[in-house]
């Protein structure tokens, strides 16, 4: 982890890092592939938005297409993106003091001209999502290809291409982003770092 021991403070200081060559290469293949046959077989669903009695389908809104992972079906290469996962969960926890207790993931596969509009990735009365983490499976991705993800900031708009074995990470509640059309395919994998919900929000930063 000791490529990972300045993210506390990037992400105390800015709300967002970027982690380029998160993973070993055969375990991003093999997590792409994994996706790839999991979407040829049919186990994305629609993405909604909303949650309880008001989800629901909106593709001008949200455009992909997701597989959740499910803790008692883990494979080999999502067991290995877990437990990666989990040692930048217990760092944030030793630095930031962010209480930070499960994960969860999924696959997302954004089709050809798909977006998601701006949104927050927290809803206002479950504040457990605390962590928003993407890590992308595209490999050769250019930016004329676009799909990139844009952050809102306070000091303007940051565009991050969804490029291969690269890691994203941003505060959920505070950060506004949208994910942009794309020329060809997005795959990726979505996930939140949360805290019980019990436990209070404590400030990360500050948006000014």
């Amino acid at each position: 982890m000791e490529q990972w021991e300045q993210v506390p403070d990037q992400l105390a200081e800015q709300g967002w890092v970027v982690c380029e060559n998160w993973l070993e290469g055969p375990v991003v293949f093999a997590l792409a592939e994994e996706a790839q046959q999991r979407w040829e077989a049919g186990r994305f669903r629609r993405a909604s938005i909303g949650r309880g009695h008001q989800e629901q389908h909106q593709s001008r809104v949200r455009g992909d297409q997701i597989d959740w992972w499910h803790p008692d079906q883990v494979t080999v290469a999502q067991q290995t993106y877990l437990c990666r996962l989990e040692e930048l969960r217990k760092l944030l926890n030793r630095y930031l003091y962010l209480s930070l207790v499960t994960q969860e993931a999924h696959y997302a596969l954004y089709p050809t001209q798909t977006r998601y509009q701006r949104h927050l990735d927290q809803f206002q009365d479950a504040p457990e999502r605390t962590i928003s983490t993407v890590f992308y499976l595209n490999s050769d991705w250019h930016a004329e290809d676009g799909g990139q993800l844009r952050l809102h900031l306070a000091e303007g708009i940051q565009d991050l291409l969804p490029s291969w074995n690269r890691l994203v990470l941003f505060c959920s509640a505070d950060i506004e982003h949208e994910v942009l059309p794309a020329t060809r395919e997005r795959l990726s994998i979505t996930g939140w770092l949360r805290r019980r919900s019990a436990l209070p929000i404590p400030v990360v930063h500050e948006v000014v």
